[in-house]
């Protein structure tokens, strides 16, 4: 992911706790940069795309890309939560 640049996407793939089955719920995205505080995604307040089969996306703000390492947790009610580090670059 380039550092300080918006428009770019992450995903992740999200399971049923209950059965192990695709989630197909409301999906919203937390974001931690740096090791700071955790916080709720600006984009959309949160809320990711469903892409299907269990698929979420997210389309970070120019601001949240704009550190060295960040964190997305993906939280669905009923759902297994899926965090991804991402280490930023310079376009």
């Amino acid at each position: 992911m380039k550092k300080n640049v918006a428009s770019q996407s992450i995903g992740a793939q999200m399971i049923t706790a209950a059965d192990g089955t695709a989630f197909t719920g409301t999906v919203t995205v937390y974001i931690t940069g740096d090791g700071g505080t955790q916080a709720i995604g600006g984009t959309a307040s949160g809320v990711c795309t469903s892409e299907g089969n269990g698929y979420h996306s997210y389309v970070p703000t120019q601001a949240e890309t704009n550190y060295d390492l960040i964190a997305f947790t993906f939280i669905g009610t009923a759902a297994i939560p899926a965090t991804l580090q991402v280490f930023t670059s310079f376009p």
